[in-house]
């Protein structure tokens, strides 16, 4: 089986007041097609930068990192942003939707970078609100949703287009107990349905959700363990 992710040797640094700071140590993993994943951390472990490399946000300093196969680690801009437009849906603890798009427009906006007509694009966003429970929200601007829903809306942005891989950044991260559960349920839910699912997290209890869960520390995997 052809992996989904694989990152052999990977190192990163960053230059912060003319010192350059290693950020990931020699980082070697791999995830297969289909898998539910948590990587979990405490603050400043390096969770932030390896969700930067695996959404192809950025790129290594050394080492390789393969996509579905193909090896994205020397890919120039213009390619990652084809990467990830066609093969990754992203949920952030922020949300990051266009407050003056309504929830329907923020879901069909990838899909228009990715040059689907307009009439297809209506049908695949009306899908995937529908999926997330928000049938009756879709004319509803960020604004009036709350937010259990805004974060509803950005996972059916995320997997509106069908990609092969879901990156969730601590998307439980600002919602309440209830919500957070609701997201959870949603996220695993398109895991059972096929998705590869790699979730970034804090919280030791979503961690501990994930039949695959690797732990990073100081910018080294210290464990990685397939239940």
């Amino acid at each position: 089986m052809k992996p989904m992710l694989s990152l052999s040797h990977v190192q990163k640094r960053y230059t912060s007041h003319g010192l350059s700071v290693p950020v990931l140590h020699d980082l070697t993993l791999t995830i297969n097609p289909g898998e539910f994943v948590t990587i979990s951390g405490s603050s400043g472990s390096g969770k932030t930068t390896m969700m930067n490399l695996l959404g192809c946000l950025d790129t290594p300093d050394s080492g390789t990192y393969l996509l579905d196969g193909e090896d994205v680690s020397a890919l120039s801009e213009k390619e990652l942003s084809v990467i990830r437009n066609e093969k990754i849906g992203f949920v952030f603890q922020g949300f990051h939707l266009i407050q003056c798009l309504t929830a329907l427009e923020n879901v069909e906006l990838p899909l228009r970078y990715r040059g689907i007509p307009k009439e297809a694009r209506r049908i695949l966003a009306t899908k995937a609100l529908e999926k997330v429970g928000l049938s009756n929200r879709i004319h509803h601007l960020p604004t009036e949703l709350s937010g259990g829903q805004q974060q509803r809306v950005a996972i059916a942005r995320a997997v509106a287009g069908s990609p092969p891989l879901i990156l969730a950044d601590e998307p439980t991260g600002n919602l309440d107990s209830v919500s957070g559960a609701e997201v959870m349920k949603l996220l695993t839910g398109l895991w059972k349905n096929g998705a590869t699912l790699v979730l970034i997290t804090h919280d030791p209890a979503v961690a501990a959700a994930a039949p695959h869960q690797i732990k990073i520390a100081d910018g080294a995997v210290v464990s990685d363990l397939r239940m």
